[in-house]
């Protein structure tokens, strides 16, 4: 188990070679805000940094206190993550910035934390995908799909190419590939389930097409985020309350996030990590039936498929 301390001393020890470009969805609030904040510091502001999400002042509010370089790039790219459609234009405005700012199409690190935490029942969206599941798996990895280019262009110019998933691994049971999607049987216990699983999964297919990038599904831990606004009063009071009390800082999560996503450790493969960025020990994963990885993938395409 790595302390707070120890995650801070190796994000500050950080060197590169060259501009690192990150993505940050979700990075608007939460953990996506807290890893973004303490990459840009970890860099010291000599990265290209896009925050992605639905509140642009925000955004704004949080570049505002970025470290300052003479190679600092930062800037905001629009997207409700709901709908697969604006994923895809999103995607192609992350392009473009990349292109217009570096001449170049690479992206070194995409980092997913777009989520919510509510109780509602099946929820779907105009494409008929449950909002919950749209945003903490299928939105995930359209993001991936669409900028798989830019990552493996770094990856072949031999720099760092790495994907990370920010929400629960190990935590789940064996795919449901009766009810992919939850379009059957939902419930908010099985959205948080299967949602869990499909991106344990995920990591394990994408480690295995793109031996020489790094897919990390991670654990952020208890943290105190807006997310707990979403819930019923009475429980969102108690999370409220106890999130004052126990629950790890937006920015403490964000070292812990930002340590695992430089630590070379995790350079290439796929990896699924608690929340002090240690390994889950592989007895807690469910990710060997490639049967079921199969039809997991399968169905995927088809419903992140944009008319």
């Amino acid at each position: 188990m790595s302390s707070l301390s120890v995650a801070k001393a190796s994000n500050a020890a950080y060197t590169s070679t060259y501009r690192p470009t990150a993505l940050f969805v979700g990075g608007t609030s939460g953990c996506g805000q807290g890893t973004a904040e303490a990459f840009a510091r970890a860099t010291q502001g000599r990265a290209h940094i896009l925050i992605c999400g639905r509140n642009r002042e925000a955004a704004e509010k949080i570049i505002a206190g970025f470290p300052k370089h003479a190679e600092s790039k930062y800037e905001f790219v629009e997207c409700d993550a709901t709908l697969m459609k604006n994923v895809v234009k999103a995607s192609e405005e992350v392009k473009r910035k990349i292109n217009e700012a570096d001449g170049k199409a690479k992206l070194n690190y995409l980092v997913l934390s777009q989520g919510v935490m509510t109780m509602n029942p099946f929820d779907p969206t105009s494409e008929g995908i449950d909002r919950r599941l749209a945003l903490h798996f299928y939105s995930r990895w359209k993001f991936v799909d669409e900028l798989l280019p830019l990552l493996e262009k770094a990856s072949s110019d031999g720099e760092e190419a790495r994907v990370m998933s920010i929400l629960a691994p190990g935590v789940s049971g064996p795919i449901d590939t009766s009810d992919l999607g939850l379009k059957k049987d939902y419930s908010s216990k099985r959205a948080r389930s299967e949602g869990t699983a499909y991106n344990d999964n995920f990591v394990a297919e994408y480690a295995t097409r793109y031996p020489n990038m790094s897919f990390i599904h991670i654990f952020p831990g208890f943290v105190n985020t807006p997310l707990f606004n979403n819930l019923p009063w009475c429980l969102r009071f108690v999370f409220t309350a106890a999130g004052s009390l126990a629950a790890r800082s937006i920015q403490d999560c964000g070292e812990y996030m930002t340590f695992a996503l430089l630590n070379s450790a995790y350079k290439t493969g796929g990896f699924w990590l608690s929340s002090d960025a240690s390994p889950i020990p592989k007895e807690k994963l469910h990710v060997d039936d490639k049967d079921a990885r199969k039809q997991l993938v399968e169905h995927y395409g088809k419903e992140v498929a944009v008319q």
